[in-house]
């Protein structure tokens, strides 16, 4: 049986794009919907020589590559984190130069990848996008020392931010029962699919890359504390899951989201 729906007054309160994926974020006041995900995100990926992604997962190195974009004229800034110097590429006309300065970065040949209908995503089509309120950020942020919302909030890289809800709200829109939660944000349709399982990314620090051995247990003894009636999470293999993973349907292509939109469940 689903567990009881909490409706408070969610908004949205943030909303962030990751251009290439497992580098920086922008965050937009407005984000437009694209092939069954936001437009311009993960739009691009890095793959080294072997096939497998540049990410968190990979290297530590990843970290340490800061990417600013001008999305108006889709040029990317790179720099090593820290560096005054930086090196702009047009990420739609020069690939050969960008796969130049990262294979120098990374000290290995890498390519870049390029996919405008949601195919670099983790898993595509049913999380097209994440969802997270701002208030499961400060509850962690407040249980987890040395780490504020803004850490967290570089380290967990998720699209959509709600406030005016209590801490894990989000979560029901994940069912035990694996039947696909319908919602909207403003005038745009979604559908909440799961509860986000996390790796070793979130533990790596979002600008040296190195790693807190004592990240998951922090988190996972703060979930311990709190876990809403709503909450699925306590059903799951471990608590080690952050976030709930959403659905755009096609028929969305073309409307926006903005700071503000209000959530509501159907």
């Amino acid at each position: 049986m689903d567990r009881q729906e909490v409706h408070n007054s969610p908004v949205v309160s943030g909303i962030r794009i990751f251009p290439i994926k497992s580098l920086d974020g922008i965050p937009l006041e407005m984000a437009e919907i694209g092939h069954r995900s936001l437009l311009h995100d993960r739009e691009f990926a890095i793959i080294g020589a072997d096939g497998r992604l540049m990410n968190g997962k990979r290297t530590g190195r990843v970290n340490q590559l800061k990417a600013e974009y001008n999305l108006s004229d889709m040029t990317v800034n790179f720099s090593e984190r820290h560096d005054t110097i930086t090196h702009q590429f047009k990420l739609l006309d020069e690939q050969a130069l960008i796969e130049s300065y990262l294979t120098d970065f990374f000290k290995m040949p890498v390519h870049l990848l390029h996919n405008k209908a949601g195919r670099l995503l983790d898993i595509p089509d049913t999380s097209c996008l994440s969802v997270v309120s701002q208030e499961t950020m400060q509850y962690l942020a407040q249980e987890m020392p040395g780490h504020d919302a803004a850490d967290l909030r570089l380290r967990f890289r998720v699209n959509i931010e709600l406030a005016g809800v209590t801490p894990f709200w989000e979560e029901q829109l994940a069912r035990s029962s694996g039947i696909p939660v319908p919602f909207s944000i403003g005038s745009v349709q979604l559908a909440g699919n799961s509860l986000r399982a996390r790796c070793n990314v979130p533990p790596r620090h979002p600008h040296s890359g190195e790693t807190d051995k004592t990240f998951v247990k922090q988190m996972t003894r703060a979930r311990a504390q709190n876990i809403p009636e709503w909450s699925m999470v306590d059903e799951l293999p471990s608590l080690y899951y952050l976030s709930v993973d959403c659905s755009i349907p096609g028929t969305e292509k073309g409307k926006q989201i903005r700071i503000g939109d209000q959530l509501a469940i159907h």
